[in-house]
């Protein structure tokens, strides 16, 4: 009822929001006035009731008046905001979907590269198949159907990575870095980089979103790129710490380091120290706001260790099996 009220006196013109608000004071002035005089022992006279009654006919016009301008304005801000933010989400959105297609180009780039010497060795053994005796062919049959799944599991892998549906599926996180080794691990160490990937903990107990892999294949691709072709020690480690009340992700490299001067400035949109060939400036950017946004925690570079860390809190999109809500039950 007070709500059907409201509706329809918003809906007035302010004159007559105006003229109904002051009628609606002087009816409860002129009481409110005798009755203060009769409390206070004051005998209620003609200047008593001349001042109920041409007071709030003074006052209340120029304060309503007031009030509905201020509703306007704040009306027109409130629009204004929601305009602001709507084309905020538009931003993120197009620079998200950037990001993607730069992980993408480098992915197929991978693949492309992984794919080379499984297709030379089915190339080697149907060509040796063909010149060999049948115990023979059956071994080279064996290595053949061994290539073949593994680049049927390296499709799947790129394939599940890119699809949109399973991106903040609830995945393990042994999974997890399968999909990430299998997509990104032989671009590495054709570099002659070792790659170490270290979990303090049993990796099937901690579920995770989908969308961490981005991160890491983010984290990793830049820690690749950071190390030059003439360095001697070559290391990119990524390691995952199991605590009581978050899980701590480090990723580190021997490569260059980061200028202290440019630290603050790693995470913001299209900012890059690569050359425009090799990277667009939003993989950290969107990396930071993946964390943010779906983990609800932070990425940050420590420069005297040289490593990006990331502190998970355990909640519905990462969370420690034994203690998850799913075991509970």
């Amino acid at each position: 009822m007070l709500n059907a009220f409201i509706i329809r006196f918003s809906k007035l013109s302010p004159f007559m929001i105006v003229l109904l608000t002051t009628f609606f004071v002087l009816l409860g002035s002129v009481p409110s006035v005798y009755f203060v005089t009769k409390f206070y022992g004051v005998s209620y006279d003609n200047i008593h009731m001349i001042l109920s009654i041409v007071l709030p006919m003074l006052l209340t016009p120029p304060v309503i008046s007031t009030f509905i301008k201020l509703s306007k304005h704040l009306k027109h801000f409130q629009e204004e905001l929601e305009i602001e933010i709507k084309n905020n989400k538009k931003k993120d959105l197009m620079l998200f979907e950037q990001a993607r297609f730069a992980l993408m180009g480098e992915m197929l780039a991978n693949i492309s590269h992984q794919w080379k010497q499984p297709l030379n060795t089915i190339g080697l053994c149907v060509a040796n198949a063909r010149l060999s005796n049948e115990e023979s062919i059956e071994r080279n049959f064996d290595i053949i159907e061994k290539n073949v799944n593994y680049l049927a599991s390296t499709i799947d892998d790129f394939m599940s990575f890119f699809d949109k549906k399973t991106y903040t599926q609830i995945r393990n996180l042994e999974d997890i870095l399968t999909e990430v080794k299998s997509i990104i691990y032989m671009q590495i160490t054709s570099k002659g980089i070792s790659l170490e990937i270290e979990v303090n903990g049993d990796e099937r107990d901690i579920l995770l979103a989908s969308s961490i892999s981005q991160v890491l294949l983010n984290l990793l691709n830049n820690a690749k790129d950071a190390i030059n072709d003439n360095m001697k020690d070559k290391k990119i480690s990524l390691k995952f710490n199991v605590r009581d009340a978050n899980l701590e992700i480090v990723c580190c490299d021997t490569g260059s380091g980061i200028a202290p001067e440019i630290k603050d400035k790693i995470f913001d949109p299209y900012f890059t120290t690569k050359h425009k060939t090799q990277g667009t400036g939003i993989g950290l950017y969107m990396s930071k706001q993946i964390v943010q946004k779906i983990f609800d925690a932070e990425i940050y570079f420590e420069i005297e260790s040289g490593c990006f860390r990331i502190n998970l809190p355990y909640s519905d999109r990462c969370m420690l099996k034994k203690r998850s809500s799913i075991d509970d039950s």
